[in-house]
Formats: C-alpha cells, sequence, structure tokens
C-alpha cells in the first residue's frame, strides 16, 4: 500500500508540472505600494521587498507586515539592495554636502554610514546574509575603486592597483563572500567583468565591454556582455565552463541582472518588436529565456528585476513596482465518495508551482460545510486529513492553502462529499 500511495503522488505531481507549460501565465502580478517608476528594487528570500519611492524614501514591504520605513536623515537616499535579515545597503547624502555615501540600515540598530576609502564619494551595491557590503568608492587620488565593508574590518579595497578614470564597481557578495563587479584596466577605457575571491585575489571575466551584476552562493556569475558579433547579450559564467550567451528575447541586446540557488536568471532584453523598449525575462536550465509578458502577463517595459530563492520576481516598471508571485496549480482528492457514516476518509491536497511546492510544515485547513474540521502540514506539496465525524448528507468540502510570506493563499477546488446512512 505504501508503495502505490507514492506512486500515486508522483502521478499528481507529473500531472501538475505538465501543466507548466510556458504558453500560459504561471506568476500572478502583485503591485507593490510605493514604489517609484524605473528604480531600482531587490527582494530578500522572507518576500520582503526593498522599495524605492518618487520622494526619496526608502522602504522595505512585504504582504504580511505591509511597509517599514528606513528613516534615514539623508538627501538623495536610495536603496540598493537587501539580505534575508532584512539590512538594507544604498547611498545617500548624511550631511547635505552633495557628496553621497553609503550606508548599510538594520530593522534593529538603524544606519551606519560606511565612508569611503579616501575620496568624497561611496555607494553600496550589496549585500550578504553575514553584514558583508560591497560597492564602489572613490580614494584620496579621485580614482573610483571597487570596496568589501565589514563590521570587523571596515572598508577594503578589492582594486587597488587601479588608476583608470572609469575605475570599479563591486556589484554583489554570496555566501562565501565571493564578490562580483567589473572595471576598467588601466590603459583602457573599456569594463571587464570580475570575480573577486579572498584566496584568489581578482579574476577577470569575458571580453572588453563585459558587465558582471549578480553571482550566487555556487559561485555563478551573471550580467551583460559582447558576443562575437558584438551584440551584448546577458550570460552567465562558472568557473568550469566559462561564459554561456544567454540569446535575447528577440531584440538585439539583454542583460542578466540576477541570479538565485536554482540557478534562476532575471534581467532585461529587447524584443523583436523594434520599439526599443526593454522587457523582463526569466531564464531557467530547463526553459531558456521566457518574456515576462508570457509568463504573468506583464507587458510594461521593465527597468530592474531581481529572484530569491522561492521563484518571486520583484520587477520595476514605467508604471512601478511589482512582484510576480508562482501560482500554484492544485488537486483535492477523497479516499471514498461516496462514503457510510464513521466511515473515516482522507482528503488529499497537493500543490506545486513552476517553483516547486511551497516549503514543508506550512499549512492547509479543511473545512466540511464551511466548518473547519482540522488542518495538515505540507510535506512535498502533499497534505493530507482524515475524518470519521462528516455526518449523513451531502456536503461541501474545502481546502484551503493559507500561504506565507511569498506564496499567496490558495483555494483547491471543493468536493461535494456524499455520506450514506
Amino acid at each position: 500500500m505504501k508503495n502505490k500511495t507514492k506512486i500515486a503522488i508522483v502521478a499528481v505531481f507529473a500531472v501538475l508540472f505538465s501543466g507548466f507549460a510556458f504558453s500560459q501565465t504561471v506568476f500572478k502580478v502583485v503591485p507593490v505600494p510605493g514604489s517609484s517608476p524605473n528604480s531600482l528594487i531587490a527582494i530578500n528570500n522572507g518576500g520582503r521587498v526593498l522599495v524605492n519611492s518618487s520622494t526619496g524614501q526608502v522602504s522595505t514591504w512585504n504582504r504580511i507586515n505591509g511597509t517599514q520605513v528606513l528613516g534615514l536623515s539623508a538627501n538623495n537616499t536610495v536603496g540598493a539592495a537587501i539580505n534575508s535579515s532584512g539590512d538594507v545597503v544604498g547611498e545617500g547624502d548624511p550631511n547635505n554636502s552633495g557628496n553621497l555615501q553609503a550606508f548599510v540600515w538594520q530593522p534593529t540598530g538603524g544606519a551606519q554610514w560606511l565612508g569611503s576609502l579616501g575620496g568624497n564619494l561611496s555607494a553600496a551595491k550589496g549585500i550578504n546574509n553575514s553584514l558583508a557590503v560591497v560597492g564602489l568608492s572613490y580614494t584620496a587620488a579621485n580614482t573610483q575603486h571597487a570596496f568589501l565593508w565589514t563590521q570587523g574590518g571596515g572598508m577594503q579595497d578589492l582594486t587597488p592597483d587601479l588608476t583608470s578614470n572609469g575605475g570599479g564597481t563591486a556589484m554583489a557578495i554570496n555566501s562565501s563572500n565571493q564578490v562580483a563587479g567589473y572595471y576598467v584596466p588601466n590603459g583602457s577605457s573599456q569594463t571587464l567583468g570580475f570575480l573577486w575571491t579572498q584566496s584568489g585575489s581578482l579574476q577577470s571575466l569575458g571580453p572588453a565591454g563585459t558587465l558582471a551584476y549578480a553571482v550566487n552562493d555556487s559561485g555563478t556569475v551573471v550580467g551583460q556582455s559582447p558576443d562575437a558579433s558584438g551584440n551584448r547579450h546577458a550570460f552567465s559564467w562558472t568557473q568550469a565552463g566559462g561564459i554561456q550567451y544567454l540569446g535575447t528575447l528577440g531584440g538585439g541586446q539583454s542583460s542578466a541582472l540576477g541570479i538565485n540557488s536554482r540557478g534562476w536568471i532575471v534581467g532585461t532584453s529587447l524584443t523583436s518588436s523594434g520599439t526599443g523598449i526593454l522587457h523582463g525575462f526569466l531564464w531557467t536550465p530547463s526553459g531558456g529565456m521566457q518574456d515576462f509578458s508570457v509568463l504573468a502577463g506583464l507587458k510594461q517595459p521593465a527597468y530592474s528585476v531581481q529572484v530569491n530563492d522561492f521563484g518571486v520576481i520583484a520587477i520595476s516598471t514605467g508604471r512601478g513596482g511589482y512582484l510576480l508571485v508562482p501560482k500554484m496549480a492544485t488537486t483535492f482528492t477523497s479516499s471514498a465518495n461516496p462514503s457510510v457514516a464513521g466511515q473515516p476518509v482522507t482528503f488529499t491536497a497537493s500543490m506545486t508551482s513552476i517553483a516547486g511546492p511551497p516549503p514543508d510544515g506550512e499549512t492547509v485547513q479543511f473545512l466540511v460545510s464551511g466548518k473547519v474540521y482540522g488542518s495538515a502540514a505540507l510535506h512535498g506539496g502533499v497534505a493530507q486529513f482524515t475524518t470519521s465525524a462528516i455526518p449523513v448528507g451531502s456536503h461541501t468540502v474545502v481546502a484551503k492553502y493559507l500561504g506565507d510570506a511569498n506564496y499567496l493563499p490558495a483555494k483547491y477546488t471543493a468536493i461535494m462529499q456524499v455520506v450514506n446512512p
């Protein structure tokens, strides 16, 4: 019997996954309140979104807890990245001097201004869960360099030998303190991507013109790089495989802006329409590059795109910010219908999405004729509830997934359970 149950569950998920052909929308679009059009946006694994408003106010928001304003006493503040603890980095002008300075803000400790490498400007671009911050700073020689800042070590120059006007910028840092960014080599006028590690120092990536924007915990770097024809295309890079070009949505240019632990890559691309308008895309190893207009019905021009490890995408468009939340496909079955009074009946609620099922342990409620009879925890996307207490008659049985900070609540198709005397 146990083997038959496992086979049945596998069969259910085969059906669910087969329904996620990219010809239909697999994301639900959720507006992000307060987000300014065409502004930087980011999202952490807790579903909390970094929001930049048109008034210069930086805040964070999620669907469960609402908005939290950073309350920075500075002009021209812009948030750039957020980690899983809700710590935010960016830039602002704390002294109203006209010189921007990098900051890190923590929900419990407020803002800390990070100073510079000796010059009059710095800006933070990325942060990891250990509170290591990366970005750019001017030096005393007025040259832009990439930096790594830690609470214990302060600001470290990652490109100390640069003298070029283009300088260096660190864009992202992963859990192993690998840093991705780009720089202009001395004597050159074009950028190279880089991956910096404490043990291996700085490694150049790609041909001239390459920009590296993000790195995941596996060390995969993404960004934009000229291909053999000179077209600037989104790419991913690994130590073993080098650069892989991801193509475009039909136009001549694309750029990869974010990557999660699943290897999902998000970014922007021109399309074959020839309008010059950038569309957001999701690239997956199995599905390739797909337009958000197909996956989510979102046809607005894209500016900034990020994705968390649960497959929730934050996108900034010409009309403001949105979340693209994976839709759940559900099945709901009864082990015996009709049943007889006093007979145990097991109801099985199964669900998954383009990102897979919700995390184990989350709750599904079971209601009979509008009354909650019980609940069960999801395991591998399946929750089961058994009862022998349903009275004689016909009853509408409903299962409800309560949702979490990343995934929306879902209601399964109801079952009309008949209980005979």
